[in-house]
């Protein structure tokens, strides 16, 4: 397998001159060897910002996705010969990984993976402590029996800070640049 060669020149993108003209004297991109354009730097970090504040709403849009949808995917349980297995739980935490990784790989930013997961659990937090009327994830009951969903709602609500911490790490590692 051979390397792809990316070219030295910004304006230049190996593509014939009829598909990308080579600048002229009077032309934006032109400038003397050795001279760095003040106006290309400018626009480099422009760019930065953007895809930096893109990041960030990508990260609150999909911390709030994951909030939603993990809680309600949390709940499911499967009951097989007098056994609960809150499978929901489980697959709740591995999206909010993957989506917390996606993010973080897409933005190409750590810290926004780390802000899709924070975000989603301040809002689980919030639907667990039942702030405005009865909880909406269920973490202890008043039952002798130990129930399935109180099982599944403690999985989910720790569980996510954990996958949180390992998300950043994975997305931390993923970015690192290789020697």
């Amino acid at each position: 397998m051979t390397a792809q060669r990316q070219p030295a020149d910004p304006h230049e993108s190996g593509l014939p001159p009829a598909f990308n003209p080579l600048p002229g004297p009077g032309s934006p991109g032109a400038r003397a060897a050795g001279q760095v354009s003040v106006r290309s730097r400018e626009q480099e970090n422009g760019r930065r910002r953007r895809l930096t504040l893109r990041g960030w709403g990508t990260a609150a849009a999909c911390g709030l996705v994951v909030a939603l949808v993990g809680t309600n995917l949390h709940s499911q349980v499967w009951f097989t010969a007098g056994q609960a297995y809150p499978w929901g739980a489980a697959a709740a935490l591995l999206f909010a990984a993957a989506v917390m990784v996606w993010v973080g790989l897409r933005t190409m930013n750590v810290l926004a993976a780390g802000l899709t997961g924070i975000i989603a659990y301040v809002l689980v937090g919030l639907m667990a402590s039942g702030l405005f009327g009865e909880p909406l994830i269920v973490t202890a009951t008043s039952a002798d029996k130990e129930l399935a969903v109180a099982i599944a709602g403690r999985i989910w609500t720790i569980g996510l800070a954990v996958m949180v911490i390992l998300s950043v790490a994975v997305t931390a590692w993923a970015l690192k640049p290789r020697r």
